[in-house]
Order: structure tokens, then sequence, then C-alpha cells
């Protein structure tokens, strides 16, 4: 589970920052998580609040902004895309082309924003 690895990073991250600026108890990480950046969320969700308990940063809460997939067709240039991976494999809805589609969304996996105290 990749994901605990990922929860100790974002959470290393946000203490250094909060450290910097003077606060001591952190509330909130929120972060941006596209459809093709191989999380599951709720997984991710589970091991920052693991790692939080019983610590200063009891009860820091964790926001996934779920992005999802953007494509741009290889052929004619429209933008599509949809929630989930399977998106990757639909054919572009303004020419049909099925292969060569840029992603344009969704591979993202960033640090938003902290909130502190």
């Amino acid at each position: 589970m990749h994901e605990m690895s990922i929860a100790q990073s974002l959470l290393q991250m946000a203490v250094e920052e909060i450290s910097r600026r003077g606060c001591s108890r952190l509330q909130v990480v929120s972060i941006a998580c596209g459809a093709l950046a191989g999380v599951v969320p709720e997984s991710l969700q589970f091991c920052f609040e693991m790692l939080v308990k019983d610590t200063p940063h009891d009860g820091a809460r964790l926001e996934i902004a779920e992005l999802p997939l953007r494509l741009r067709c290889s052929q004619c240039g429209r933008v599509f895309g949809g929630e989930g991976q399977d998106a990757l494999w639909e054919p572009c809805p303004g020419c049909g082309e099925q292969f060569g589609h840029v992603v344009e969304q969704g591979k993202e996996l960033y640090l938003e924003r902290i909130e502190a105290l």
C-alpha cells in the first residue's frame, strides 16, 4: 500500500511548512489527486488519519479533490474526458479516433492548501 508513504510525505511537508510559519497544530491538508495518479483516496484518507492520531495534529483532516481525466484528441484537438480511468479508452466524441490522445489532466497529485494554528 503506497498510500501510507504518500500520506507520510504529505504530513511531513505540511508539518515543515507550518513550523516555518510559527504554527504548531495542523488542521487541514488539502490535496488534488488525478484519476490516473494511482492512488485510492479512501486508503490515503485512512493512512493520514492513522498518522495524525495521538500526535499534536490529532484530528487534522485530509481533504481530497479528485480531478477527472481530461484528454485532447490527437486528430481533431477536441478536449474530452471523464471521471475514472475508463475514460482513457473512450473514442473521441468529436471524430471517433480511439488512440493517441494526450493526457492534459489526471496524473496530478499535489498539495494544494494547508490550514494550521
